[in-house]
């Protein structure tokens, strides 16, 4: 997939040099506490982690199968904020995303969530996107309703490796 632009952003596919932005990124406070399957120990871990996902635009190159997770960059300064991802759960595809903890609060979670489904829904022909947060999540779940997405309800599962109470939401195409 090209890259996409939008007023404010770029989301384009992860390069290897993205790794000591993604180490930093994911060291921030909330990512420990609401993303912890992203924070990598180092830079190799956050090398090994980008290869990974790199190697998922070709194969499978469809979320899907596997990960499709794009970066997320500022237009006017080309900063890295964060990412924006699709992958397989339960038979569907679910989207999550991350803006950097400085970035929050301009609009640039809702800006890449909308076009990145947009993109992503259209490309692969889906009918629905799926998106799951801890329920105590308050700020994420705001951003997914603003960015079109439908509380379906609250359940008990494994959420980042701990049984917990969560969110469904879904955004139809």
């Amino acid at each position: 997939m090209s890259p996409i632009t939008t007023p404010s952003l770029l989301l384009r596919p992860f390069v290897p040099d993205d790794a000591p932005q993604i180490l930093a990124l994911n060291a921030e406070p909330s990512t420990r506490q609401w993303l912890p399957s992203h924070v990598y120990a180092d830079l190799d871990e956050a090398r090994a982690a980008l290869d990974f996902l790199i190697a998922c635009y070709a194969r499978p190159g469809d979320p899907g199968q596997g990960p499709y997770v794009l970066a997320v960059d500022h237009r006017a300064s080309g900063q890295l904020l964060g990412h924006v991802g699709f992958s397989p759960l339960d038979d569907e595809v679910e989207v999550s995303f991350a803006i950097a903890e400085a970035a929050r609060g301009q609009g640039y979670g809702v800006e890449a969530l909308v076009t990145a489904c947009d993109a992503i829904g259209r490309a692969y022909g889906l009918p629905s996107l799926l998106a799951v947060t801890a329920a105590s999540n308050r700020a994420s779940r705001r951003t997914l309703e603003r960015a079109g997405f439908v509380h379906e309800c609250d359940e008990a599962r494994t959420f980042q490796g701990t049984p917990q109470k969560v969110s469904r939401y879904r955004r139809p195409r």
